[in-house]
């Protein structure tokens, strides 16, 4: 068993190439290979001020889908495995899964005191006959490809950026609610998401983006914020528009992808100016669309049976 380990919040360009790493390497031995990781993410437990994800637990089985990537195995992530020696770490991971060989990045480090590195996983290995794979970081510009400068990016409202450093357009996935049909009332009726709490939310602003609903992607102009024009308060709300779309959403399931930020949100002097701006959204949503919609009926062709589409 070749097994690839590491904390997956989501799936990165850098993660597919451990990913393809550990596939070819188990291809070339003869076996089978796997993906080990651990739940909660060692940054909650170790109080690193990881206190946002990328991606829910819904949202990542939906990419391992789209990617055929396998299931995870998923260790409890404690205090006490957090001060194992990597020996004992491993040793017990070998005999759990009858392991044969490693894929890691190569600053990956794990054990007590971060002892687990790769000069210690080249020494273990070589003792074990195991095949070892240290992964270099993809580097992007110059930046290294990683969860968390995606979360920066995302956050800051650079969808773009982070769509390049995903492989795949930033998305939530979560069930329609009711809203306040102010939209409807101004003949672009929305659909409203409440992700989980511990999701990253792009920053407010009127974005570009994809609604993916029984399994076709229509263009949607997607407002994260709180209605400056009508002074709405409270936290922020996620309404898109369909474009082309006509029947009832409540209740089911909807995947937004974020494509490229349009604006900023502004208060409007009243509706007819408000009408006039979304109108303009739209046609600019149309357009980008139709950029990307080979990449994403892409994804969904992937895996045409999976029971989030």
């Amino acid at each position: 068993m070749i097994v690839c380990i590491g904390s997956f919040d989501g799936y990165h360009r850098g993660h597919f190439t451990l990913f393809c790493a550990a596939r070819d390497l188990a291809r070339a031995k003869g076996t089978e290979w796997e993906i080990v990781t651990f739940s909660p993410h060692p940054r909650f437990v170790l109080g690193k001020g990881l206190n946002a994800r990328l991606f829910s637990e819904d949202e990542k089985k939906w990419l391992r889908n789209v990617f055929s990537i396998p299931q995870p195995i998923e260790i409890a992530f404690t205090h006490e495995l957090a001060s194992m020696e990597p020996g004992v770490f491993l040793d017990e991971l070998g005999k759990r899964l009858g392991v044969t060989g490693i894929v890691v990045g190569k600053d990956f480090r794990f054990g007590r005191n971060r002892l687990g590195d790769s000069s210690f996983l080249v020494q273990y290995c070589s003792s074990r006959g195991w095949s070892l794979r240290l992964m270099p970081h993809i580097s992007d510009d110059g930046d290294g490809v990683s969860s968390s400068r995606i979360r920066e990016l995302v956050r800051g409202g650079d969808v773009e950026e982070a769509h390049k450093l995903l492989g795949y357009p930033y998305f939530i996935l979560s069930e329609i609610v009711g809203g306040e049909q102010r939209g409807r009332t101004l003949g672009f009726p929305t659909a409203n998401i409440v992700p989980s709490e511990t999701k990253i939310i792009p920053m407010e602003g009127a974005y570009a983006g994809a609604a993916l609903h029984a399994g076709h992607w229509y263009p949607a102009a997607v407002s994260v914020g709180r209605n400056p024009t009508f002074n709405v308060n409270g936290g922020l709300r996620i309404e898109s528009h369909l474009i082309g779309f006509s029947g009832n959403l409540y209740g089911s399931q909807l995947t937004v992808a974020f494509l490229e930020k349009l604006r900023p949100l502004v208060r409007y002097g009243g509706k007819d100016e408000l009408i006039a701006q979304l109108s303009c959204d739209c046609k600019n949503t149309e357009s980008i669309f139709q950029r990307y919609s080979e990449e994403l009926n892409a994804l969904i062709s992937c895996h045409k049976s999976s029971s989030v589409l």
